[in-house]
């Protein structure tokens, strides 16, 4: 009974993730690179990342992202690897990450997940939001930011624009 209601939790959140797959942003690159640090909790998961855009070719990247569901599903869940391509724009940064060891549970090979944060700045809210896993082609070489759906419930995200 509790391994069904974890996977049917599993299930559930894929299924949220999922929903923001079609609203990536189509505005082009602004070609400044930048930064973008987090360590935070948003509803159901804790996350950390640490990404930088090194120019204007958001496949000119580098930084890692970890992430767990909450307890007892974090046990169970828990993705994680580099970033490959970093898109900052103003206060938002989008970035592709594919699976690697590691991650809970086993990664598929060629899955990525694209992540969107905000930062809402001092006294306001941040945000982040999750987009598979999907298969690495689906994304289509792009990490443009998209909606960032949850709300960053503890900590902070920091998102710097380069000139």
């Amino acid at each position: 009974m509790h391994r069904q209601r974890l996977v049917s939790g599993f299930v559930a959140v894929l299924a949220l993730l999922l929903a923001g797959a079609g609203i990536a942003a189509a505005a082009p690159p602004d070609g400044s690179g930048g930064t973008a640090h987090a360590t935070g909790t948003a509803p159901g998961l804790s996350f950390s990342f640490d990404v930088a855009e090194h120019g204007a070719d958001p496949h000119a990247a580098s930084g890692y992202f970890r992430a767990a569901l909450v307890q007892p599903a974090g046990t169970l869940i828990a993705p994680q690897g580099p970033a490959t391509c970093v898109d900052v724009r103003g206060d938002t940064v989008g970035f592709l990450y594919p699976l690697v060891d590691g991650t809970r549970p086993t990664a598929l090979p060629f899955t990525s997940i694209l992540i969107t944060a905000h930062d809402g700045g001092p006294g306001h809210p941040d945000a982040i939001g999750i987009i598979g896993p999907l298969p690495t082609a689906a994304f289509g070489g792009r990490c443009a930011p998209s909606v960032p759906f949850l709300p960053v419930t503890s900590g902070d995200v920091v998102v710097h624009g380069g000139s």
